[in-house]
Formats: structure tokens, sequence, C-alpha cells
């Protein structure tokens, strides 16, 4: 079997450090200053979404500039009006992400831009559709595990590296999902996907910790946004919804600000492999 990975004795040689990076002394300032993200820059992946535009204003609120990598073609004014509202530098790259050697290419390009990337936030996905076990395709399947997975695992690297090369220390934030932790019917590909990026955040923490770089996972429920409208306009689904949820009610995309700044900024400088669900209890149900 072929693999398009370069050799062993090729590939950049990465040491760890004799002592760990150092992480910025501690202001005496002000609590909020935690969470400054001034001169910091945001990558986001799925950003003119629901929840991902959430976690991009919020984080430009908080002082970063943003890099988005959106569908080739898309079109949207979100870049335009966040960068208007916020004052904050906002880029836009074409990124497909269901094409591995296109994703690399894209990130090369932003950093031979001159971007230095400090926050990663893998958000971007696509849902299983509800497809049965018995009715789903390979051609889907694999659909689901290269934006869920691959791309995931692909940024992560390329990101990582160039934190390293640099001397930098980061934060990278992938977004899981409820469906990682409780088997939902329907949900048997992206279900487990999702699962598997939540143990791929670990090997990040575990492998990137002593460069001061974070990795931590965020598990939303179930959330009011576009992709969730089948499920919300059905009278009975959206019940038994609901009634699954101690919060009793559908999470919103502001559910996520807070949670974004905090994982983004020094405030979890020792945040490190967390697992954390935003779904209003639902995963203790």
């Amino acid at each position: 079997m072929a693999f398009n990975n370069a050799p062993l004795a090729t590939m950049p040689k990465f040491t760890l450090p004799e002592e760990p990076i150092p992480t910025p002394a501690p202001t005496t300032e002000s609590i909020l200053s935690l969470f400054d993200l001034t001169g910091k820059t945001a990558l986001v992946t799925g950003a003119n979404g629901g929840i991902g535009s959430a976690m991009t204003r919020e984080m430009a609120d908080a002082g970063a500039d943003i890099v988005i990598f959106q569908i080739p073609g898309e079109k949207s004014s979100f870049h335009a009006d966040l960068a208007e509202a916020t004052g904050r530098k906002v880029s836009v790259y074409d990124c497909d992400l269901s094409d591995s050697p296109s994703i690399r290419k894209v990130i090369q390009q932003v950093f031979e831009d001159g971007n230095q990337i400090d926050i990663l936030c893998n958000v971007a996905g696509i849902s299983s559709g509800s497809i049965p076990i018995l009715y789903e395709t390979d051609e889907h399947k694999d659909a689901i595990i290269q934006i869920n997975f691959n791309a995931v695992w692909i940024l992560s690297q390329c990101v990582a590296r160039h934190m390293i090369e640099h001397k930098r220390s980061g934060k990278i934030i992938n977004i899981c999902s409820l469906a990682a932790h409780k088997a939902l019917p329907t949900f048997s590909v992206y279900g487990p996907i999702k699962a598997a990026v939540a143990q791929l955040t670990n090997s990040l923490a575990n492998e990137f910790g002593p460069y001061n770089i974070q990795a931590n996972a965020i598990f939303p429920g179930w959330i009011d946004t576009p992709l969730a409208a089948r499920f919300i306009n059905d009278k009975v689904s959206n019940e038994h919804i609901v009634n699954s949820i101690p919060s009793r009610r559908w999470g919103k995309p502001s559910d996520f600000r807070g949670i974004t700044v905090f994982l983004a900024s020094a405030a979890s400088n020792y945040v490190n492999g967390a697992r954390i669900f935003v779904d209003g209890g639902a995963h203790g149900m």
C-alpha cells in the first residue's frame, strides 16, 4: 500500500523543549484581562454557520483578528459585517475541506500571507442526515469522515507545526457533539466520527502540551441552527428532544460565546484535553 506522506527521514524534527514554552506572566490588573485576545489571530472553519459565527464574533469582540475558511464560492457578508462591527482584520480563504491536498495548500497560503495563527477553531462539519445504518452509503459515510475528522486532523497538524516552529503558544478548539457521548439513532456515522475527534483532541493535548499548546473539545447538544430545523419543525421530535434536556430548551449559538473566549484565552492556560458539554445537561440524562 502506498502512502502520500513523506519518508520519516525527510519529515521536520520536533524535539521536546528542555523547558516548556513560557506561559505569559499572569496579570494583576483585572480578571477580565485574562480573556483579552488583542494581538491574537484565530482561524475558524464553519465561521459562516450558526455556532461558528457566534464563536467567531465573540473572539473578534475580545480583540482577535480572524481568518475564515469557507466553502469555495460561498456567498456570505458575514466577514465584511464582522470587520465593520468590530474593527478587526477579517480575512477569508476558500477551502475545500473535502480535499486533503487542498487544505494543506490553503493553510500554507495563509502562512505565506504573513498570518500567525494563535487559535484554531475546527467548527465546520456535516451531519449524517439521520440516515439509518441499513441505508447508509459508502460515499456519504466517507464524506462525513473526511470533513468531520480528516480536515480537523490536517489543520491541527499544520497549525501546530507552525506554532512550534515559531516558538509560540496556542489554542486548538474542536467541536464534537452530544452524539459522540450518547449513541443517537440514525447518527451511526456522525456520532462515532465525532467521538474520534474527541479522542484526537486528547492526542493533541498530550503531544502539544509540552509546547504550551492547549487542545480542548466542546460538545454541543441540541442547538437551534438551520441544520436542526427538521427536528424543531416536527412537533413530536421537538417535544421529545426538549424533554430530554434538563434545561428544557434548545441551545442557542450565543450559548457558545463565553466558553469560546475562555478556551481561546489565557484564562484556560492550564485547561488541556477537556471535554466541555454545552447541552443544557443532556449528556447526563
